[in-house]
C-alpha cells in the first residue's frame, strides 16, 4: 500500500491499462488516464474523456450535486466505496444510464500531489438478478395466497357432494333394509351424481394445480389455425345449440405461447360463451385480434346472459361461481386456469359485460411476446 502511495506517475498509468474494471486516474476532477474497460463500459474514446471533467460520465441530475460531493471530497480524500447503500448511475455516450459501484481511492505521488484512481464496476447484471429475485418473491407470495383461499374454496365446495353422499347411503342402506325398492332406487341416483360431482371437482383441482406448477413451453402459434382448431372441437355442440362463430382473425398473428395451455384456454373462452347463452337465443360468438399500441389483445365476445361489472375480477377465482351447479352445470375453473396461463406467459386477461348484454374477454400480450400480419396491412 506504502508503495502505491508514492508510486510515479508512469506506474499509476501501468496500473490503470492493466486494470480488468474500468479505471481512471482524476486530477482536479480532470480525468489523466483511462483503460481499455472504461472506453468499452462508457462508449468513448480515450482522446475523447482525457482532459474532460468527470461529470461528463454522469447522468444530468447528478451534475450538480456533483460539485458539492467534489469539493467534500477533496477536503477528505479517502477510500471509499459508493453505490452500496444507494443507487449510484453511470452514463454512457449514447445517453443511456446504468447502476453502478465506484471505487475512489486518493493517490499521491512523490510530489506530494494529489490523483483520485476510479474503479467502476457495471452491476446491471446484478441489478437484473435482484429484480427477477424480488419478482419471483412476489410471485411466490401471490401463489401462497392463491393456494390458500383455492384450498378453503376447494375444501368448501367438496363438502357439498360429499354431504350428500354420507347422507343418501343412509338413506339407501335404510331403504334396502325396509325393502323400500323406489327410495333406495332415488338415494343412490342422489350419490352416483354427488359422486360424479366429486370427481368432476378433483379432476378439476388437479388440471389447475398442474397448470400452476408446470412451466410454459412456448414455441410460436398462429392464432387463428389454434382457434380453428379449437372451434372444430366443439364442432358438435356448435350444431346442437346453433351457435354462430366468427373467427375475424387473419393468418399470421403469431404468438409465443404454450400450445396445450393456449388452446385450454381458448377452449374454456369458447366453452363458457356457449353455456351461458339467453335461453332463447342461438350463441353468437366472434373472435378477434387487434393492436393497441405496443400490445395485442385476442377477444372473444359473445351475446349471452352476462354478468354484472362487479364480478369481472371474481370470475377468475377457482371454483368461484355466480349460478348455481344445477342451472350451469362446471367445475369452476375454467377461467381460473385461463388467468393462471396468461400470468404464467407474463400476459393480462379481462372481462367486460353487463347482465343480459353479453360479455367480452380479452387477453392482452406485450409487443415482443406477439408479431402480427395486422403490422405489414395497416
Amino acid at each position: 500500500m506504502s508503495a502505491l502511495m508514492h508510486a510515479t506517475p508512469e506506474q499509476l498509468r501501468m496500473i490503470v491499462e492493466s486494470a480488468f474494471a474500468a479505471r481512471f486516474l482524476l486530477s482536479d476532477d480532470h480525468i489523466l488516464y483511462v483503460n481499455q474497460a472504461t472506453e468499452d463500459m462508457f462508449g468513448y474514446s480515450a482522446e475523447e474523456l482525457v482532459g474532460r471533467t468527470v461529470d461528463m460520465l454522469l447522468p444530468d441530475d447528478v451534475r450538480a450535486r456533483h460539485v458539492h460531493l467534489r469539493e467534500d471530497y477533496y477536503r477528505s480524500p479517502r477510500r471509499i466505496l459508493l453505490g452500496v447503500d444507494k443507487d449510484v448511475r453511470g452514463r454512457k455516450k449514447s445517453g443511456a444510464e446504468f447502476p453502478v459501484h465506484v471505487g475512489l481511492a486518493p493517490i499521491h505521488d512523490d510530489d506530494g500531489r494529489l490523483f483520485v484512481a476510479v474503479t467502476v464496476f457495471d452491476i446491471s447484471h446484478h441489478k437484473e438478478i435482484e429484480r427477477q429475485l424480488v419478482e419471483r418473491a412476489n410471485e411466490l407470495q401471490l401463489a401462497n395466497e392463491r393456494l390458500a383461499r383455492f384450498a378453503y374454496i376447494a375444501s368448501h365446495d367438496l363438502q357439498e357432494p360429499l354431504r350428500k353422499i354420507a347422507a343418501f347411503a343412509e338413506i339407501m342402506t335404510a331403504s334396502l333394509a325396509g325393502h323400500e325398492l323406489r327410495e333406495a332406487e332415488h338415494a343412490s341416483a342422489v350419490v352416483r351424481r354427488s359422486a360424479l360431482r366429486a370427481r368432476e371437482l378433483v379432476d378439476g383441482l388437479l388440471a389447475y394445480s398442474r397448470q400452476v406448477s408446470t412451466p410454459p413451453r412456448l414455441q410460436p402459434l398462429d392464432v387463428r389455425e389454434e382457434i380453428e382448431a379449437v372451434v372444430s372441437d366443439f364442432s358438435e355442440l356448435l350444431r346442437q345449440t346453433r351457435a354462430k362463430v366468427v373467427v375475424a382473425v387473419p393468418p399470421g398473428v403469431i404468438v409465443n405461447a404454450d400450445r396445450p395451455q393456449f388452446e385450454r384456454c381458448l377452449a374454456n373462452l369458447l366453452s363458457n360463451a356457449i353455456k351461458y347463452r339467453k335461453p332463447d337465443r342461438a350463441p353468437d360468438i366472434r373472435f378477434s385480434v387487434e393492436h393497441a399500441g405496443r400490445e395485442l389483445h385476442i377477444s372473444i365476445v359473445d351475446d349471452g346472459i352476462g354478468f354484472e361489472p362487479k364480478y369481472a375480477e371474481a370470475i377468475f377465482e377457482p371454483l368461484r361461481r355466480l349460478h348455481s351447479f344445477t342451472q350451469y352445470p362446471g367445475t369452476g375453473v375454467g377461467l381460473a386456469l385461463c388467468k393462471s396461463m396468461c400470468e404464467r406467459h407474463g400476459w393480462r386477461i379481462e372481462a367486460r359485460s353487463q347482465l343480459g348484454a353479453g360479455a367480452t374477454f380479452t387477453m392482452t400480450i406485450p409487443q415482443g411476446e406477439a408479431s402480427s400480419a395486422l403490422k405489414a396491412s395497416a
